[in-house]
């Protein structure tokens, strides 16, 4: 079969449902030759790092692969940072990266987008990548693809496949369907019984759940562990979309020490098990006093033969009674508000009220800055944000991602400042027919920039008309002050289907939220500890 065939029939086994990319020179005939196979729809951006972002929101919402397609050289680099973010916070994003013809590097000259060397796009995507293959000979092409697309897979991040412009002539032969290897069970009684152990002795236990919970599709296992032994969850900030915020053990979100309720339980609990959290200084750089290493016990993926969905079997099997009233009590409080300042908190809390009388999900896609800690104000089903790595501009092209994937229809949180960075690419949700509703948080400034440092003199961010910007795109742009304008605006969003609606929400000034300036407060005391 040809080379095409062969990577479409692996991103059908793996789940892959779309495709993204941005065509170039390198990988203009694989691009031709995915667009006569027909199979996958073709998703086209117009930057390299918002091409990713859509891939990234893809991968988040379905918890599978996702495909981006990026020239050789000056398209690949310029999405590193966006495929960095990837790594780090554990998305499967497979980048196909074009690379020159053996043909080519022949000749001896030096390569158009070429860097340093030839091999200089590989190097660096060694940094940022699961693995990296280069399709290059025929005869191993498929096994390559196949690696690449299981490690995205079984590991959770990205991964590099180098695609030389004459690949798609390659004639090759399919590999087996992909199996995963069974469970490990000699191994995994290894790893959980210490965690049996701590449970068996614990008064005072407390889960603290994080993002890999979702990413490796533990969250039932994990909410019947809990409700069945009686043991209340916390989320890290990263992790908060992992379980259900609605779940009768759920106690809530632990950033910082401002999380009064969530700080008693940790700080009470005699045990701490952690579930698929990755240590962030985001979470832990000022509270590492509250994790002393005698009472965390950390369960984290180790391979489908080792998966978390398998470890929280194995506890609740051998742990069949559950903790008394001893154990702490359970309290869910929610953010609350007590100002009449239009601010990010408020806008979000009149977001919320709204969407809470709907039956139907609306994805949450928040940016970072002051519209991310003001999205603590909301309790969605579902919610992509990127909590730790926090690269500005995420939310408008992930939330493409999410409607190329699945069809739901997302709100978007995002800040002026990140809006100015990928906010063109809404034009592209024109040319789709898709309709999110972005909430535009306008403070006229980078605030969170000015949050960790008050006395910086370049985060003002003004004469920018994003009403007519969105109309010039295709979209409904309209401007909000107040609560009420806020609310009228929103009612009319969601009854329009055909175009997507910006609402600008004129925050009054200095309302930056407490809960950003709170965290940016405690990030650099423990910066110069």
């Amino acid at each position: 079969m040809q080379l095409v065939e062969c990577f479409v029939q692996e991103c059908e086994q793996f789940g892959v449902t779309e495709l993204f990319g941005i065509p170039g020179d390198f990988v203009l005939p694989f691009f031709q030759a995915l667009e006569q196979n027909g199979n996958l729809p073709l998703h086209y951006l117009s930057h390299e790092p918002a091409a990713v972002f859509a891939a990234d929101g893809a991968a988040r919402i379905t918890n599978k692969p996702s495909v981006v397609i990026l020239t050789y050289g000056a398209g690949a680099l310029n999405a590193v940072n966006a495929v960095a973010q990837a790594y780090v916070e554990h998305v499967p994003v497979v980048v196909v990266a074009g690379y020159p013809s053996a043909q080519e590097i022949e000749r001896g000259l030096q390569i158009h987008h070429q860097a340093k060397h030839v091999d200089s796009q590989r190097s660096i995507f060694k940094e940022i990548t699961a693995t990296q293959v280069r399709i290059d000979q025929p005869e191993t092409a498929a096994e390559k693809i196949r690696e690449a697309f299981q490690t995205a897979k079984e590991r959770s991040r990205p991964v590099l496949i180098e695609l030389p412009r004459n690949a798609t002539e390659f004639q090759v032969k399919a590999v087996e369907n992909y199996q995963p290897n069974p469970p490990n069970m000699q191994h995994l009684e290894h790893i959980v019984a210490p965690v049996i152990t701590a449970l068996q002795k614990a008064k005072r236990p407390v889960i603290l759940a994080g993002v890999d919970v979702r990413r490796f599709n533990a969250t039932a296992e994990l909410e019947h562990l809990a409700t069945r032994l009686n043991i209340p969850m916390l989320s890290t900030f990263m992790g908060r979309a992992s379980i259900n915020q609605h779940h009768p053990m759920y106690c809530g979100i632990f950033l910082d020490k401002s999380d009064q309720h969530a700080t008693q339980l940790l700080s009470e609990a005699d045990c701490i098990l952690q579930v698929g959290v990755i240590r962030t200084d985001s979470n832990f750089a000022a509270n590492m006093a509250l994790f002393p290493d005698n009472k965390v016990f950390d369960l984290q993926q180790h391979g489908p033969e080792l998966s978390l969905r398998t470890q929280l079997r194995e506890l609740g099997e051998a742990l069949p009674s559950a903790f008394t009233a001893e154990n702490m009590s359970i309290c869910r409080s929610r953010n609350s508000v007590e100002t009449e300042v239009f601010c990010a908190s408020r806008v979000a809390q009149v977001v919320e009220q709204i969407m809470s009388k709907r039956d139907h999900t609306f994805p949450v896609v928040s940016d970072v800055g002051d519209c991310l800690f003001a999205s603590l104000n909301a309790y969605p089903t579902l919610l992509l944000a990127p909590a730790f790595y926090a690269s500005m501009g995420y939310a408008i092209p992930a939330a493409y991602g999410v409607m190329a994937a699945t069809g739901m229809r997302p709100l978007i949180f995002v800040g002026d400042g990140a809006f100015l960075m990928t906010g063109l690419e809404l034009g592209h949700f024109t040319r789709a027919g898709y309709a999110p509703i972005i909430v535009l948080f306008n403070n006229k400034k980078w605030d969170m920039i000015e949050a960790f440092s008050p006395g910086l003199g370049c985060t003002k961010l003004e004469h920018w008309n994003y009403v007519q910007l969105a109309e010039a795109m295709g979209g409904k742009g309209v401007s909000v002050s107040n609560e009420d304008e806020l609310a009228q605006a929103f009612d009319n969003a969601l009854m329009d289907t055909t175009r997507f609606t910006l609402i600008e929400a004129q925050l009054a000034p200095n309302s930056r939220t407490a809960k950003l300036q709170g965290f940016a407060d405690g990030f650099l005391a423990a910066g110069r500890c």
